[in-house]
């Protein structure tokens, strides 16, 4: 499992007040398998989806991307045997835009480095490279 703290505004129980909590989100099957308990839909699909958005700098389906959230917050705490400090009520009412923009960053990096996918452009294939050009 691939792992990295986020912190999240919550409302602290049965009042009107929050606090900031720390919470570890990780990545793993059981990540994606939540995912998909959550949303109905594999996360390589949403990904899929979500990408091009956030290259136009526009936030993918919310709902989804908050159980993407909550999909590595679960895998992380089941994996532990304890409860997440941060409940879907916390992520839909009290986590600021920025902080779901992070933690949705977070998955995205935990992912891909699950996966060992490479960051940034491609590098020019040398294959391809920029040879001599044909006459």
């Amino acid at each position: 499992m691939i792992k990295e703290n986020v912190t999240f505004t919550c409302r602290i129980d049965d009042t009107d007040k929050t606090e900031q909590r720390t919470a570890t989100m990780g990545y793993c099957y059981a990540t994606e398998i939540a995912f998909k308990d959550l949303a109905g839909q594999d996360i390589a699909d949403f990904m899929t989806e979500a990408l091009p958005l956030i290259q136009e700098n526009k936030m993918p389906d919310i709902k989804k991307t908050i159980y993407t959230i909550l999909s590595c917050l679960i895998a992380y705490y089941q994996s532990i045997g304890e409860e997440p400090p941060v409940k879907d009520t916390d992520l839909m009412n009290e986590a600021t835009p920025l902080e779901i923009g992070t933690a949705f960053g977070t998955v995205l990096k935990l992912r891909g480095e699950f996966y060992h996918i490479p960051t940034g452009e491609p590098a020019e294939n040398p294959a391809k490279g920029r040879g001599k050009a044909k006459n």
